[in-house]
């Protein structure tokens, strides 16, 4: 395993270096807060990486088939966005679509053991449709939340917390194992991101780490049906917490929920600092690791405690959620 770590970390650099200084289109989005032109191509790193560990260490491969096929296609056209932004938004959620249901088609997937759901588990057709558009929603969610360095990775490695402390204990190595290789071919995008702010994981990055955060809970949840399948939702907190509110918002503000803008809650927070650097991109980046790296806590809390009610801890999360937007939209509207 150290020997295939050491070649995975030559393999990412060397591509690093190869892509850092290519002359891809300069981004402009409406969201952009950071100074200068940094290459949007962790995404990529990330799936190379990911790629050569489960071909080199990953014992059962023929199980991943799936995810890896989804991830391709979804990896392919979100990096050409990366490097040219030119797709559109309904040909971004065509291709998003088109990778979930390659995944979702072939694997097992849990039942929905939620009272007044459960009749989904007896017609496959509204269950494909129900896990395709979930996946489709927490990848539009993790894009939502995409912007400040590290913030993305703080929030993909809540997740992989609570499926590693999960798989762990119920003793699932196919998991473990799994956790293990998402860690592992993030950790250099990481390292770049934050706190250097040398590379940006860009639309492929977030995407994928919404992608992969959601099979793992599929595998985890379809594997192991004691689980209370709103345990999910604890999990996945802050990107559906993101999703929901933001679509909520931009309706009562009249505007498209597909339409992107700087009124997410880690801009609100930037927007508390006078400049546009590094440093407050940082400082934001941690100070929204309450809200990034809590659901892991939570999911700890909720599985030890089998009294406390998961919707009820969800609930909490949103309300807390909205509020400190609330309060820091009226702030930032005085500045």
């Amino acid at each position: 395993m150290i020997l295939s770590i050491a070649i995975l970390l030559i393999i990412q650099f060397l591509l690093y270096f190869y892509l850092k200084n290519k002359q891809f289109l300069s981004y402009n989005a409406v969201q952009k807060i950071h100074d200068g032109e940094i290459p949007r191509i962790g995404g990529l790193i990330f799936f190379i990486g990911f790629i050569f560990l489960t071909f080199v260490d990953f014992n059962e491969f023929r199980l991943l088939i799936p995810l890896l096929l989804g991830s391709t296609v979804i990896l392919l056209f979100s990096f050409y966005e990366d490097i040219r932004q030119s797709l559109s938004p309904f040909f971004r959620l065509v291709i998003l679509f088109l990778g979930s249901s390659i995944f979702i088609l072939f694997t097992e997937l849990p039942e929905i053991n939620v009272r007044y759901l459960d009749f989904i588990n007896q017609y496959s057709l509204i269950s494909f449709l129900i896990f395709t558009f979930s996946l489709m929603l927490l990848m539009n969610g993790f894009n939502f939340i995409d912007g400040l360095n590290g913030l993305s990775s703080f929030n993909f490695y809540s997740i992989l917390f609570s499926a590693y402390y999960l798989a762990v204990i119920l003793g699932d190595a196919f998991l473990v194992d799994l956790v293990i290789i998402f860690f592992l071919s993030s950790i250099l995008v990481f390292i770049l991101n934050f706190p250097l702010g040398r590379i940006f994981i860009g639309d492929s990055g977030s995407y994928l780490y919404a992608f992969y955060s959601g099979a793992l809970v599929i595998y985890l949840f379809s594997r192991h049906d004691g689980l209370p399948t709103l345990l999910a939702l604890v999990i996945l907190a802050y990107p559906i917490t993101e999703m929901l509110f933001s679509i909520i918002r931009k309706i009562i503000e009249k505007k498209s929920p597909m339409q992107p803008d700087t009124l997410h809650l880690h801009h609100l927070i930037f927007l508390q600092f006078s400049k546009k650097n590094k440093i407050a991109n940082n400082l934001s980046s941690l100070l929204m690791l309450t809200f990034s790296v809590s659901p892991f806590v939570l999911c700890y809390l909720s599985f030890n405690n089998r009294h406390i009610n998961e919707e009820l801890i969800f609930l909490i999360y949103f309300i807390a959620y909205s509020l400190v937007y609330l309060v820091l939209r009226k702030k930032s509207s005085n500045l």
